[in-house]
């Protein structure tokens, strides 16, 4: 299976981009959050809400493992922030896919993420601070060092925030054969 696989911090555009790559190389685009809501019938603050992080990433894993088993064509997918970072995750999908680490400035995040950082559970209370953009640089900060160990095994790190075409470009230097099955 020759999955394409997207990491990176919240924000980093992973499901953007994702779905930009999924209609260049004309596959079927998934989004794991997205899975694990349909799966669990409530929004993810609702599932950290009722289950705490370990009940989401019990979640998330098994989402994962069910799209990494699944027969068919490959896909793209966006990954969680989090997803190579817990229960093996990082094994599963470098055993079934292309790992592509969207890497993008720190600054650039903020500036994505000042506005609606109240719906990403772990970047929550961030808005609260007195300088939202201070806290949530902060935040992301801790959160990149702490998952920069599982980020740096992808096959491919794009530093930068770059647009699709750029990336089908590093993509093939890379030598990611997108008609693989």
């Amino acid at each position: 299976m020759n999955n394409l696989y997207l990491i990176g911090l919240p924000g980093s555009g992973k499901t953007t981009i994702g779905r930009r790559l999924a209609a260049h190389y004309k596959r079927e685009f998934r989004d794991l959050d997205v899975d694990i809501v349909a799966q669990a019938g409530r929004t993810i603050p609702e599932i950290f809400a009722a289950e705490g992080e370990a009940g989401f990433r019990q979640r998330e894993a098994d989402a994962l493992r069910a799209v990494a088993a699944r027969t068919g064509p490959p896909l793209v997918l966006a990954t969680g922030g989090g997803t190579p970072c817990f229960h093996d995750n990082l094994g599963v999908l470098r055993a079934t896919g292309f790992l592509l680490w969207l890497d993008v400035p720190l600054p650039e995040l903020v500036r994505r993420l000042v506005r609606g950082s109240s719906s990403r559970p772990l970047l929550a209370g961030t808005a609260a601070h007195e300088s939202p953009e201070t806290a949530l640089f902060e935040q992301l900060s801790r959160t990149l060092a702490a998952r920069q160990q599982f980020y740096s095994q992808a096959h491919l790190r794009l530093a930068g925030a770059a647009t699709a075409p750029a990336i089908v470009a590093a993509l093939a230097k890379a030598d990611f054969r997108p008609d693989l099955t």
